[in-house]
């Protein structure tokens, strides 16, 4: 039976909250009484805790894990105590996971906290530790959005209990297990919590796990060497070298994989450096009917062009067609991706490559009789990855009538519209 709210351990930790049962623990949140702090507390099922041999090795697991204490990314064990016959350990109470955020995060944000946890794993791995159930819900956050991987030694602790108590055998979530580990736990090594890792990056950029189906389907893709579908066919934003990572963690064979953590965490860290640089401002000249006028924006540094020059009429009749045009200077090659209104055709692509110095132009037509103000969308790409912090909004009006506008309309509204200030 679950303890009571208000039931204290061990004189000063006082239960707030049941939060849930495992194959050996019950958890709940807790409040340090003398602290005036919350903090988690995972309590052995007594009946577990009654075998005096099982528990020793439980105790031991957790004093390795206390021996991590010293890494930011890696949740501390405050406490292991007694108290008749309850035994149970202390931790940071952590109540945001990455499983409550994983489908609003971005690219820059989901390579951050890959590689906080491949620098928690580095150091665990360094002292003899493996994770083994690397899952959305073992990453936490902390008050000051830090990563924090918690439940180290958690799934070898279910590992044992299911075997020395006849429970059904354990094994973690498959979306995330490595193909060896389902086969047997014991295989797991370092490459198994890069498997995982691996599967964590996918799910954050793609917004869905690399394996789906029941846990038969799944164990049998996995068991049968079959791999994940290519992230990018998902998310083609996903740039092409962290495809290629992804894919080599992923491997079903656990030599084709990072042989550590560091290895993974240091090829990211090098992309990181790109995705996660500084940004500098640039300018460009807008060419409208009305006038050429000087737009400001703020492009990733070390990017080897430049957009001089971004031409378009601004107000556009009926049915009539218009032309949108960039100029780029510099030497590279890049990518630019235009995005349009539902009532507004091209006859090019949206995509199109380049190698600058170079012009690109988009012929367009209205195609609908939808009138206002509305944006065409732009944006650029080096390496994969998008060069501006926003993307460029170039403001047009669609108008029903022919003819021109009178000019003492536009000299006030085409600022506005133009989004060039007053």
């Amino acid at each position: 039976m679950a303890l009571q709210k208000g039931f204290v351990l061990s004189r000063k930790y006082e239960v707030q909250e049941f939060i849930g049962r495992g194959l050996i623990f019950e958890v709940y949140k807790a409040r340090h009484t003398r602290l005036s702090k919350d903090v988690a507390l995972k309590v052995l099922i007594p009946e577990i805790a009654s075998d005096l041999e099982f528990t020793r090795f439980v105790v031991q697991i957790i004093r390795n894990i206390a021996s991590l204490e010293e890494h930011p990314h890696i949740s501390w064990v405050h406490d292991i105590d007694k108290d008749g016959v309850y035994i149970f350990f202390v931790m940071d109470f952590l109540p945001r996971g990455l499983n409550d955020i994983i489908k609003d995060i971005s690219l820059e944000d989901a390579i951050s906290i890959t590689v906080d946890i491949l620098d928690a794993l580095k150091y665990a791995h360094s002292k003899g530790l493996i994770h083994k159930d690397i899952r959305p819900s073992n990453v936490r956050f902390n008050e000051t959005d830090s990563v924090v991987l918690v439940d180290f030694g958690m799934a070898e602790i279910a590992a044992k209990a299911a075997m020395k108590f006849k429970r059904t055998a354990f094994i973690p979530p498959p979306h995330y297990t490595a193909p060896e580990q389902i086969k047997s736990f014991e295989l797991a090594d370092e490459r198994s919590d890069i498997y995982s890792v691996g599967a964590l990056l996918y799910h954050m950029l793609t917004k869905e796990p690399p394996f789906e189906g029941d846990i038969k389907q799944i164990y049998y893709q996995k068991l049968s060497g079959t791999g994940p579908k290519p992230p990018r066919t998902i998310n083609p934003d996903i740039p092409p070298e962290i495809e290629r990572l992804i894919l080599k963690a992923l491997s079903p064979d656990p030599y084709e994989r990072f042989q550590s953590a560091e290895e993974m965490l240091e090829e990211l860290r090098g992309f990181s450096k790109k995705v996660l640089g500084r940004f500098v401002m640039a300018e460009f000249e807008e060419r409208r009917p009305e006038g050429v006028f000087k737009r400001k924006l703020e492009i990733r540094e070390g990017v080897p062009f430049k957009l001089e020059v971004l031409e378009c009429k601004s107000v556009i009749k009926k049915y009539e067609p218009f032309e949108l045009k960039l100029i780029f200077s510099g030497e590279g090659e890049g990518r630019v991706e235009i995005t349009l209104p539902n009532f507004i055709s091209s006859s090019s692509p949206p995509y199109q490559n380049f190698s600058s110095p170079c012009e690109i132009s988009w012929n367009l037509i209205t195609t609908q009789e939808i009138y206002g103000a509305y944006d065409i969308e732009i944006a650029v790409y080096y390496e994969g990855l998008k060069i501006f912090k926003e993307p460029i909004k170039v403001p047009i009006l669609v108008i029903p009538v022919e003819g021109e506008i009178k000019e003492e309309k536009t000299k006030k509204t085409s600022f506005r519209i133009f989004g060039l200030g007053r």
